[in-house]
């Protein structure tokens, strides 16, 4: 896991954090504000190829002056590493092959459990969850991130 305090430290000044949950059929995205306070869902990208999300990754990256990506790692309930994190775990790889940027971690477990019922009790319906709710998560899981930096 990453020290989100020492990630945001590494950033450069009005520089953003990219959160991310990585799916096997889409990836979530939001992204935090200047002062690295609070994240917001921004879209979800339909997995297509490594190389294609990367792009659509880094255009995001440009386009909101991104100085790190927070993943999503989803352990198992009992703390190990379990397939779908070692899928992440590849797919970090390519990034780092791909270009230079920070990249952390972040513990996601519940994340999306967690949006699922908080959307269910907004009264949204099924439908209108499953459109939202990769970025949602990733907005979750960015919050939990900026807020431990805060607190820790």
């Amino acid at each position: 896991m990453s020290y989100p305090k020492k990630i945001i430290a590494k950033l450069n000044t009005s520089q953003t954090l990219l959160g991310l949950d990585f799916g096997d059929k889409t990836i979530g995205i939001a992204v935090s504000d200047k002062s690295n306070t609070i994240a917001t869902p921004i879209k979800t990208i339909q997995r297509k190829s490594v190389n294609i999300d990367i792009n659509e990754i880094f255009k995001l990256v440009e386009e909101y002056n991104v100085g790190g990506l927070v993943f999503g790692l989803p352990l198992s309930l009992d703390g190990n590493e379990n397939e779908r994190t070692l899928k992440i775990r590849k797919f970090i790889k390519e990034i780092e092959i791909s270009k230079k940027i920070i990249v952390a971690l972040y513990d996601e477990r519940y994340s999306s459990d967690i949006v699922f019922k908080t959307m269910r009790t907004d009264s949204k319906s099924i439908k209108q969850i499953k459109k939202k709710i990769d970025q949602q998560a990733a907005s979750y899981i960015l919050q939990g991130f900026l807020d431990n930096a805060k607190f820790n």
